[in-house]
């Protein structure tokens, strides 16, 4: 299989909170995309594995998600070392992608950080036929160069990024914000039981205040682009321009 974009995701739901617009807007492109949740969230405060499945299941019905793996990690133990490098080695030789998302290497969070730093080095790996070889068909040729993605963009952490690329997120940005609310264990008040009273712990994503964060971040990147809701990325490196046109921007 060869999709366009690959999300390197540490858990169910960061695909959807951290790339969703792009996502939806590759969705209304035509472009195609797959999943990979590094792990299946069960360190969370609330919610269970089973129910984050079929959150994640709700969000890909509206992303219409080409496909959606779960390498089964250990959630809260990912680092930056060689099984991770591995598993992440074999999903972008599985799926092929020109695109890779992946967290800014700084996060915060652990997980996250072990993911994004560990994307870089999978993606040149990829393309070593050596580097776990039973994995490794197709890989190299003699009549072309070995496959490896075109580009990694590193996306947002909670708490911002210094973004070299900010995309208009506008048009979907009210879609993005339902499909964040697929994962009601994570965002919101979650579920109440019989008696009309919440069983599920209060933690900084679940709160109101959250919501109303992710709208005002949204917009401080899309202010910084005249537009506005943005979704902010960084890269590593040069980006490279075919056209002395791209350098003008769309028209308004």
């Amino acid at each position: 299989m060869s999709v366009d974009i690959l999300v390197l995701a540490p858990h169910p739901d960061d695909a959807e909170l951290c790339c969703g617009g792009l996502l939806l807007k590759a969705r209304d492109a035509g472009l195609s995309f797959a999943i990979v949740d590094c792990t299946r969230g069960e360190m969370g405060t609330r919610g269970s594995v089973a129910r984050r499945a079929k959150e994640a299941a709700a969000a890909d019905r509206i992303l219409r998600t080409r496909e959606r793996i779960n390498l089964k990690l250990r959630d809260g133990h990912l680092r930056d070392d060689e099984p991770l490098r591995v598993a992440l080695v074999r999903a972008l030789r599985r799926f092929r992608p020109r695109l890779v998302l992946a967290p800014h290497w700084e996060d915060q969070h652990p997980d996250h950080a072990a993911v994004g730093g560990a994307a870089e080095p999978a993606a040149w790996l990829c393309g070593a036929p050596k580097f776990d070889p039973r994995t490794a068909r197709g890989v190299a040729s003699p009549d072309r160069p070995p496959y490896r993605p075109a580009r990694i963009l590193y996306y947002n952490n909670r708490y911002g990024i210094d973004a070299d690329l900010v995309l208009d997120i506008s048009a979907v940005f009210e879609e993005k914000m339902k499909l964040t609310l697929c994962y009601g264990t994570q965002f919101g008040p979650g579920k109440r039981d019989a008696r009309g009273k919440g069983n599920a712990p209060l933690t900084r994503l679940s709160s109101a205040q959250f919501l109303d964060f992710l709208r005002a971040m949204h917009g401080h990147y899309g202010f910084k682009i005249n537009a506005p809701y943005g979704e902010p990325y960084c890269v590593k490196g040069p980006v490279a321009l075919d056209s002395v046109e791209s350098l003008l921007g769309n028209k308004r």
